[in-house]
Formats: structure tokens, sequence, C-alpha cells
């Protein structure tokens, strides 16, 4: 049956492309994107992507595990270890980031939270936990889960996320209004273009700023999936940047390195030092957080 919602081809893929034009002339917006998770420890598998309290790696279907200490133990190494290390990198080069935080994390990494705002990095919405699915959710129950991460980082920190990544990247066809509704301005799930797009919500105007999903090269956990290195992810980088570079002679682009806190090892961190200086080493580059790139086609691409 044809479901009865619109489709993603009738959001997202029918929205024209814009021509962008980047403040100062910049050919190039390079959006570093840190992501600060938490799993839950909730038994209720609605809001768990795999059986595992505590991880979200399931050793195989017909394992029943009542607690996987292990991967909560790697899924702990981003709030307590790898973010201090990607804050560290980021202060080193003067560049900002947008960190796509699971609210839990304000409860489990309060420091690592404030000390992400304090650094004038971008606080982005990502769902309460990594493992609630909106897609399991009722409308109301989804409101709910948006107005609670806003609640919680307004508590925490005394600011309102303007911008929304789901967990997973998988919203459901209420998203975009609800986001709409409670004051959003930018939806970060689509992966469909290399620039950002405008699309329409609840009467008002979001945009649409692409993210890399886990098949892109850009995407460490991705990339660590399937089997490749830390100097993997470095040279797809390059090449990703030296492509858009040379498209964005005549049509500005932009490039996002994402960064996950859970995986930034020493290897992963010397990765991310040499991607960031790469980048910076040509001309008319602009490192902006996610936010900051909403609001100028806000203002200059809107009509």
């Amino acid at each position: 049956m044809i479901p009865q919602h619109d489709s993603f081809y009738d959001v997202f893929s029918r929205a024209a492309k814009l021509d962008i034009r980047w403040p100062g002339g910049a050919r190039i917006a390079v959006a570093l994107a840190g992501n600060l998770e938490a799993w839950t420890e909730t038994p209720d598998p609605k809001l768990r992507r795999s059986r595992h309290v505590g991880g979200s790696n399931p050793l195989t279907e017909d394992v029943r595990c009542p607690y996987d200490f292990r991967t909560a133990s790697e899924n702990d190494y981003g709030g307590r270890t790898g973010v201090w290390r990607i804050l560290r990198i980021l202060e080193k080069y003067g560049v900002k980031a947008s960190f796509n935080t699971n609210a839990l994390c304000a409860v489990r990494y309060p420091e690592a939270v404030k000390k992400v705002h304090e650094d004038g990095h971008e606080v982005v919405a990502h769902s309460y936990a990594e493992d609630v699915q909106l897609v399991l959710l009722t409308r109301d129950e989804e409101r709910e889960e948006i107005r609670a991460c806003v609640k919680t980082f307004e508590d925490l920190v005394g600011v309102r996320p303007s911008g929304w990544l789901s967990s997973g990247m998988r919203h459901t066809e209420n998203t975009l209004e609800l986001l709409a509704e409670e004051g959003f301005t930018w939806h970060g799930d689509a992966v469909n273009d290399d620039v950002p797009y405008l699309a329409e919500a609840g009467g008002k105007t979001m945009v649409i700023i692409p993210y890399k999903n886990a098949i892109s090269g850009l995407n460490d956990t991705g990339m660590y999936r399937r089997g490749k290195s830390a100097s993997d992810l470095l040279q797809a980088f390059r090449d990703e940047f030296d492509i858009l570079y040379e498209e964005s002679a005549t049509h500005p682009k932009m490039l996002t390195l994402a960064m996950h806190c859970q995986m930034a090892f020493p290897a992963t961190g010397k990765l991310y030092d040499e991607a960031i200086r790469y980048a910076k080493s040509f001309p008319d580059v602009w490192f902006a957080r996610r936010g900051e790139i909403a609001r100028w086609i806000l203002e200059n691409h809107a009509g």
C-alpha cells in the first residue's frame, strides 16, 4: 500500500538546488561534526537498536546478553576520553565544530557538554540517546523526544539547539514538521547533496544540511566497520576535498568530516589533526558550524 504521508521524494529530492555563494567569496565550506553519543540501559527493545543493554553491537541474534559490558565500555570512551582529544585538536587549529550530542550525554558527561559549549562549538540535538529510534515512536512520542532534548540542553548550558540530527540519521514523516514547530531552523539527516538546500515544513522554511552516511569515506565509524584504517580515512578526506575544491571554482561546495568521540583513539585523532591541517593549507576555505551555514543560507538564499 502506498503511504498516505509525503515521501522522501516529495519533501527532499524535489527541493530546488541553490546557487550557493559563501561569505567572503569562499569556495568551500568545511563543516566539522563531532559526535558525542550515549546509549541507554533500558531493557525495552523499543528504545534500543539491539537486545544488548549498554551497546549497539550484538554478537549474534541467538546470544542473549543481559548486559554487554564490552560495548558499553567502548561507547564510554567517547565522553570519558575521545571528546577531550577532539576538543584539543580543534583548539590547536582555532576552528569550531558542531557536536551532534545525545541529551543523555548531559547526564553522563556534563563537563564535556559544558566544555563543548564554552569553547564556542555548536551543540546539535541528536535524539535523547543514540539507541532511541524515532521510527518506532508515535508522533506524540517523537515530539516529546525532541522537547526532552531541547530542555536538557537549555537546563545545562542555557542554549536552545537550532539544529537536529536523528540517531542513526533515520527520521520519520513527522520529524521535519515537528522540528519546525519546535523552533529548529535546520535538519541534518539527508545525504543526497553536496550543498545545503531548502525544504518547507509546518509553514516554515527549513535548511537541509546534508551529512555523511556510513558508506561515505568521511564517516569514521563507517570506515572502521569496513576494515579501513585511519590512514585510509585521511586519504579519503584528501580525495574528496580535492574534487570538491576543484568543482567549487564555479559552484561552491560543502564538505563534512564526521568525528565520533567514541572512535577518537590516538591514531584517529592524528587523522583529524592532519585532515584539518590539509584543508587549512588551501585559500578560500570557510570552516563553519552547521548553525552558521543555516543562518547564511536563510539570510542569503531563502528568497
